[in-house]
């Protein structure tokens, strides 16, 4: 008896996820307002999913990759995103992970943890099937969102070199593919900067060809075992300035 009663409950549990996962499809394809992530790590997609403004996880929510990457994946549209010839098995602290290697030449200066490849950090995109199809389909996602109201938020990891400037540029790009199909975008993107006194913390932002930089003074790097650091939650103080920013662009949803 127990064992049909256990059997029940996971026809049962398995119907109900069904169900949730098509209430969501249909609803983001009616929904006007979107909030997703492009990156550089999957900092940002913890970000806003912990802050409930997250629509959905995008190809890049997971991974480790840069502007640049992205721009050129976006540019010809995925074609080569997960083609077996640019795909291949790499080693990154201890963990096999897969990356597409496409594109590793980079024309701005990174965090070397993002310029190795497109990084699919916990996705095997390889072997999986199922993998290779989740992933299809966030990709198909993005190339049909039309008459939306975006929002694109980017985690820069600290470093030094960048040309902030250049940096802009690219998010400016990638605002204008959605802008071709007739979507509304705003670009948020935000880095930290390493302050020793607490009394120095702060939130600096600024606009660069349209694009909204924020950067966060504050104690410690967003890494470690720490997890508090790691995710950033030590911070939540500043970062939420950002957040309330974006939230005030759909006033009528959150």
């Amino acid at each position: 008896m127990k064992s049909i009663f256990r059997i029940i409950k996971k026809k049962a549990t398995h119907i109900k996820n069904i169900i949730v996962r098509n209430a969501k499809k249909i609803y983001h394809s009616f929904d006007k307002n979107i909030v997703f992530s492009i990156g550089e790590n999957c900092l940002t997609d913890d970000i806003i999913s912990r802050n409930h403004i997250k629509s959905f996880s995008s190809p890049y929510a997971s991974g480790r990759s840069n502007i640049e990457y992205v721009l050129s994946f976006e540019q010809e549209k995925f074609a080569d995103f997960l083609d077996f010839k640019y795909l291949q098995y790499e080693f990154f602290e201890g963990k096999q992970v897969a990356r597409n290697k496409k594109y590793c030449r980079v024309e701005n200066k990174y965090s070397e943890s993002v310029t190795n490849g497109f990084e699919f950090t916990h996705h095997d995109v390889i072997s999986n099937k199922s993998l290779r199809r989740k992933m299809n389909k966030r990709c198909m996602r993005l190339i049909h969102l039309h008459r939306k109201n975006i929002v694109l938020v980017y985690h820069h990891r600290m470093c030094t070199a960048t040309d902030i400037g250049l940096l802009a540029s690219h998010l400016a790009k990638l605002s204008e593919i959605y802008k071709q199909r007739n979507n509304t975008v705003h670009v948020f993107a935000f880095t930290q900067c390493l302050v020793s006194d607490s009394k120095l913390r702060k939130v600096e932002k600024q606009c660069i060809d349209g694009i909204w930089l924020y950067t966060f003074y504050v104690q410690n790097e967003w890494k470690g075992d720490n997890q508090d650091i790691f995710w950033a939650r030590c911070d939540d103080d500043l970062i939420n300035v950002m957040i309330d920013d974006i939230k005030k662009i759909f006033i009528n949803k959150f």
